[in-house]
């Protein structure tokens, strides 16, 4: 019988698409992910859904886990419902726990931002489990696993790392340490390289020293040209308005550092895979939760429908992908479920939303199978054609919910999104079948604002 592989899956908060050396599209460097694409498949389209919370990575996780849109994951489709929208559905299999069904011991570190409940479905065991947003790096509360799955507040210790040295030296130790013939799932989730933006202590700073002469996009403004409604968002308020361009450079630096002191650290995991003679018969999966703006469009945060915010990393290695591939489609995290089970040769449960990575969404803006979509709470809506987005901005008054603005965007011709073509008459047309395609996906996805609107 063919031994099945093993996986891993690591997961980065508010790592955006751009934000990788082999890209060549931001000054950053991430020597040992550009090795992890090079010997594997790399998305250049990848996606997050977004959601209905402004903690845009419990909706995207929710998504990831369930292989379901960010409507489907939870059990509340109420706008901001905290609690409901953290919890995922009881009736729906979710990613570890199907591989933990099947055979494979799961292991969970890092940062868990949904139910307590379903992180002991998913994993049988794990260590240095946070449970939560965002944290001091340098004093993150983690917990050791509890079978009760109660987790309380007053026993989780500080760890004693920054968070990407704990995760990652939890991850290097499970390796080295694992015993037993069956195969694992190892799921490491780590904080980085989400704010506040602070390398290790001892890490050499890589960026700051160039942050007076550092090239900024063309779509960095000073202020968001008109209200998007999520002004008084944390993550908008991490800066002043108008955006000093210097501070931006700051912001920018930090920010890299963060994601090369995270690439490094990923060396050592895939460097400890080949150490144990595992590398061979392991998927090693590398991906966000979402992206983030720092500075493009005057926004800081990844509340919006841009691509610096809807786009993630997404690569894949291991046994059955090939070298050096490269998926120019439309992918999203519903994609992951469908795509382990195959390589795994495991059944993919019934219901599931996605596709198989390697195929990709692409094809005419008016077709839905073609498109996806993305959602921020009640106020943003978009869909996602090969070349073509449309966005919907809508209102919240007394009386209720109402269309606002809208942008249409060529993202070949115009990939920083600077030039609205949706009131030019010769794209009225386009912009009327896109509008009514993104209905369409809402149909299917059950999104609430559909209702709310009616």
């Amino acid at each position: 019988m063919k031994t099945r592989p093993n996986i891993i899956v690591l997961i980065a908060d508010d790592h955006r698409a751009s934000a990788l050396g082999s890209t060549g599209r931001e000054p950053v460097r991430t020597p040992n992910l550009d090795r992890l694409a090079a010997d594997g498949l790399r998305c250049t389209r990848a996606y997050t859904m977004g959601g209905l919370t402004p903690a845009v990575c419990v909706p995207s996780r929710a998504s990831l886990l369930t292989g379901l849109s960010t409507f489907d994951a939870v059990v509340s489709k109420t706008d901001n419902d905290y609690p409901g929208l953290q919890t995922l559905r009881a009736d729906r299999p979710l990613l570890p726990e199907h591989f933990r069904q099947h055979g494979y011991a799961t292991y969970g570190i890092g940062k868990w931002h949904n139910d307590a409940a379903s992180f002991n479905r998913c994993f049988a065991g794990g260590d240095r489990i946070f449970l939560g947003g965002m944290s001091d790096h340098n004093a993150v509360p983690i917990h050791r696993y509890d079978e009760s799955a109660s987790y309380p507040a007053e026993a989780a210790q500080v760890g004693r790392e920054h968070s990407t040295d704990l995760f990652a030296d939890a991850a290097v130790e499970f390796l080295g340490t694992r015993s037993g013939d069956e195969p694992f799932f190892l799921y490491t989730a780590f904080t980085a390289p989400h704010d506040p933006r602070t390398p290790p202590d001892d890490w050499a700073p890589a960026y700051g020293q160039a942050t007076a002469t550092m090239e900024l996009p063309p779509n960095t403004y000073p202020e968001h040209p008109f209200d998007i409604e999520v002004a008084d968002i944390r993550d908008e308020l991490l800066e002043e308005t108008p955006r000093p361009t210097d501070r931006i450079r700051h912001h920018l630096a930090d920010y890299y550092d963060m994601i090369t002191h995270l690439d490094l650290r990923v060396g050592d995991i895939l460097n400890t895979l080949e150490a144990t003679g595992l590398a061979d018969n392991t998927l090693v999966l590398y991906l966000a939760d979402h992206g983030l703006s720092i500075g493009q469009h005057g926004l800081m945060g990844k509340q919006n429908m841009y691509e610096h915010s809807l786009g993630i990393p997404c690569v894949l290695r291991g046994p059955g992908v090939a070298s050096g591939t490269t998926v120019p489609g439309l992918v999203t995290h519903t994609d992951v479920f469908p795509t382990l089970c195959k390589l795994a040769g495991l059944p993919v449960p019934a219901g599931l939303s996605g596709h198989r990575l390697w195929q990709g969404r692409s094809g005419a803006p008016d077709d839905p199978d073609a498109c996806l979509m993305a959602a921020y709470r009640h106020v943003h809506r978009c869909v996602i054609a090969d070349e073509w987005k449309l966005v919907r901005y809508y209102r919240q008054r007394r009386r209720g919910i109402v269309p606002g603005y809208r942008q249409l965007f060529n993202l070949i011709e115009d990939p920083f999104e600077t030039r609205n073509l949706a009131y030019f008459p010769e794209f009225e047309r386009l912009a009327q079948e896109m509008a009514e395609v993104l209905n369409e996906l809402q149909t299917r996805h059950a999104d609430p604002l559909l209702e709310l609107l009616a």
